[in-house]
């Protein structure tokens, strides 16, 4: 008798706090909606000369997380003439940082991890690529976002000096999925 009322009794505590929560407590704003620019199609840039010296295509695509508070994207490299995935992470909200915080793989074991702010059409990001040997490089890039279907990215390290130099510049255009 006693389990049956402690069963009764619990079930409707959780029956009255349900809709007590979901009704009182509005949906909280989510951050990441500053960055729903960069969602859809595909994201591509050519260049004539990469680091290998070679010409080079870039594509690269952005998607929302199932519970839309990360955006996951994946960065393919056209090598030989087919596209092959290299970089996969992740943009989510760090609350306590108040930053969008990113981290990343590549497909030579390399992790790079960062922060990042927006303030009107530029993502301002500073990070660090740890490569597989442990050795770590500090960085910097700028994404303006340009148009509704154009951006702007460059890249700087950090020499030994400490100086700020330019690694190199890129023009994204998105194509529609």
């Amino acid at each position: 008798m006693r389990i049956r009322v402690l069963v009764a009794v619990v079930a409707a505590l959780i029956g009255l706090a349900a809709p007590l929560k979901s009704e009182t407590q509005p949906v909280a704003q989510n951050p990441l909606d500053q960055l729903a620019w960069m969602i859809g199609g595909t994201w591509t840039t050519e260049g004539d000369k990469g680091p290998d010296g070679k010409p080079f295509h870039v594509e690269c695509t952005l998607r929302w997380t199932e519970n839309h508070r990360g955006m996951k994207f994946t960065t393919w490299f056209l090598i030989d003439g087919k596209l092959v995935p290299v970089y996969e992470g992740l943009y989510a909200w760090h609350p306590a940082k108040k930053k969008f915080t990113f981290l990343y793989t590549d497909n030579e074991g390399n992790l790079t991890e960062g922060e990042a702010t927006m303030t009107g059409d530029h993502l301002e990001q500073e990070f660090q690529i740890v490569e597989a040997d442990g050795t770590a490089r500090a960085f910097c890039s700028t994404i303006v976002r340009t148009g509704p279907d154009d951006h702007d990215w460059n890249v700087q390290h950090q020499n030994k000096d400490g100086e700020w130099v330019v690694v190199f510049g890129l023009k994204y255009q998105r194509k529609p999925a």
